[in-house]
């Protein structure tokens, strides 16, 4: 027998054991003849690798994790994805755990889940019988979740959630082709749809959605940089108000729109405005700020469009900063519809000649931006385009990457050079881009920069070294210095000693990662609004037929003007003096036009009851 000191050391031997074991990750594999409920049971720390094939169901998460313990999802060949394809019918019909009413919303579901890594994956053809659903939805507060690597294609919406709780990233992702004309036009679908909370999205390409915008974003605060936007069927995108606002006190919500490229081409219905921002169900309180530093965008020959809409005719305060923008094709880089309630500031912005640049300082007029290549979408500047040197490189925020490279070679950044041109390329940058794998040198490890290098092979073990660099997870990747990282000692990080892929979480640094230092982590870690016209007095803008825009209205109906011919007015036809009524929350169409006082009413009613069909 033990006596008392034996026994207490016995005992003392056997619960480490046991909390040992208790706390070892699990790897999980999955196959195509698996079920759902594998993805399910992970547990923090667990790493759940997905072999190639199609899987056709649903998965619902709610496991919370803590952040030094995240659940990684990731592809076991991101070459070779899986693919989650739930087309055969409505996917409330396909096989999963979740059972309630809402089930059909997405494919995918994180229900207050927090940390999970999901990389690696295709999502296709997730359509439900209320044409709402998504590829991935999360809500219920919902956070510290990374999507990496990710292609959504052919669903209802792309991505939709958020609360204001919520935290979602969104790197190295495409968006393709999302949305659905079964859609009521009062509540249309977008690639991407986020309700609030905290919105990030990175190295991302964006394009053709099939019914409304490329970013619908009504978060608190988004981040939204080095992404190339193409051919947005009514316009680009919006900042509108925070779902979960209900209008009793005071409420900020701000959008960074950094490094990217916006290209118009000539499938948008709205010409009207390519960004807009609108307080479409009226609460008192808000106010809504949009800052746009060093994007290039590329409009039509003869576009006539304002880059950036203040759609604020109800007197809601807002702002616009445009610092260091290339903006070629529009009518004017900003339209405000109640001057005394919104304010534009910016400077060093390249416009056309002859364009008026109310607000803006020390702008660089010009007749030809000289792009290196326009017509094959290569928007670097030629050797003697006034946009090279002419910006202000001391503004607050400017670039530290740019979008890698177009639309044929996609979903990549490199590191830029520095920030002394306008426009979202550098004219001395070189080299190849930085994948979600972290290949084509730069930073060994995935993504990096921002939150200090998230990247590096996913394993179970290492912790990052000071500084930020890759810690001990996968082989290095090619190299280059990572101007994120340096700076601050980054936590733990996920990358193993094995690094076999996906999206780990590379360490997280200073806020701006700093400049300088190596990182090595792992080489494989994947890691409505619009007016009905910017000025005339006729037809709506953006519409073939316009409808009228009554006597004397200072910028016609709404009329058709979100899709040519169809009748639908634009939000805001507000401030004609009978124009554009019935407005929808997204520019889509609503009914015919009617008095400017009647817009503010319909749009509340809509949203209030789009919010409990399309959220609760």
């Amino acid at each position: 027998m033990f006596g008392p000191p034996a026994r207490r050391l016995a005992l003392a031997i056997g619960l480490l054991t046991s909390m040992s074991a208790g706390a070892r990750a699990a790897t999980i594999t999955v196959g195509p003849t698996d079920s759902y409920a594998k993805i399910e049971a992970a547990a923090p720390g667990d790493e759940v690798v997905i072999a190639p094939g199609t899987y056709k169901f649903r998965v619902y998460l709610t496991q919370q994790a803590p952040a030094g313990k995240p659940i990684i999802i990731r592809a076991a060949d991101p070459t070779n994805p899986p693919v989650w394809d739930l087309s055969a019918g409505p996917i409330e019909d396909a096989p999963g755990s979740y059972t309630a009413g809402d089930r059909g919303r997405g494919c995918w579901q994180l229900s207050g889940a927090t940390n999970i890594q999901i990389s690696g994956l295709v999502i296709t053809g997730c359509h439900n019988a209320g044409a709402n659903s998504a590829g991935l939805r999360y809500y219920e507060g919902t956070s510290g979740i990374v999507l990496s690597d990710i292609v959504f294609r052919g669903n209802d919406n792309g991505l939709t959630g958020g609360s204001q709780s919520s935290e979602i990233e969104v790197d190295f992702c495409e968006f393709d082709s999302n949305g659905t004309l079964l859609a009521s036009s009062s509540a249309p679908s977008h690639n991407i749809y986020v309700y609030g909370g905290n919105f990030t999205l990175r190295y991302s390409y964006v394009h053709d959605p099939v019914q409304g915008q490329n970013f619908h974003i009504r978060a608190q605060q988004s981040v939204i940089e080095y992404n190339w936007f193409a051919r947005a069927k009514s316009y680009q995108g919006d900042l509108m108000t925070d779902d979960d606002y209900d209008g009793t006190s005071t409420f900020e919500q701000d959008m960074t729109f950094r490094g990217n490229v916006v290209f118009q081409g000539t499938t948008q219905s709205n010409g009207s405005q390519i960004i807009a921002v609108y307080n479409d169900s009226g609460a008192g309180g808000l106010t809504l700020n949009v800052t746009l530093l060093y994007n290039t965008f590329v409009g039509p020959t003869g576009g006539h469009a304002a880059f950036v809409h203040l759609s604020n005719a109800d007197g809601t305060t807002m702002s616009a900063e445009l610092d260091d923008n290339l903006i070629v094709g529009i009518g004017s880089p900003t339209l405000v519809e109640t001057a005394s309630a919104g304010r534009v500031t910016g400077t060093h912005n390249w416009l056309p000649a002859g364009v008026s640049a109310t607000g803006l300082t020390e702008t660089v007029f010009a007749s030809n931006p000289m792009f290196n290549n326009a017509a094959a979408e290569d928007f670097t500047l030629a050797a003697g385009s006034t946009a090279i040197g002419a910006a202000l490189d001391t503004v607050a925020g400017v670039p530290d990457r740019e979008y890698y490279k177009n639309e044929t070679v996609t979903r990549m950044y490199r590191l830029r050079a520095s920030a002394l041109d306008i426009g979202a390329f550098e004219s001395t940058t070189t080299g190849g881009g930085v994948s979600p794998s972290g290949s084509a040198g730069g930073p060994g490890g995935g993504l990096g920069g921002t939150t200090g290098g998230t990247g590096g092979a996913l394993g179970t073990g290492g912790v990052a070294g000071s500084g930020g660099t890759g810690g001990s997870g996968g082989k290095p990747g090619t190299g280059g210095t990572h101007s994120g990282g340096a700076s601050g000692s980054g936590g733990t990080r996920t990358g193993g000693a094995s690094g076999s892929g996906g999206a780990a979480t590379g360490g997280r640094g200073g806020a701006s990662g700093g400049s300088g230092g190596t990182h090595t982590g792992g080489g494989s870690g994947s890691s409505g609004a619009s007016t009905g016209g910017a000025s005339g007095t006729g037809e709506g803008e953006g519409g073939a037929s316009g409808g009228s825009g009554g006597s004397g209205g200072t910028r016609g109906a709404g009329g058709s003007g979100g899709n040519p011919g169809s009748g639908g007015s634009e939000i805001a036809g507000a401030t004609g003096n009978n124009g554009g009524g019935g407005g929808c929350s997204c520019a889509m169409g609503g009914t015919t036009p009617g008095p400017a006082g009647s817009l503010l009413l319909a749009a509340a009613t809509v949203v209030v009851a789009r919010r409990r069909r399309r959220r609760r």
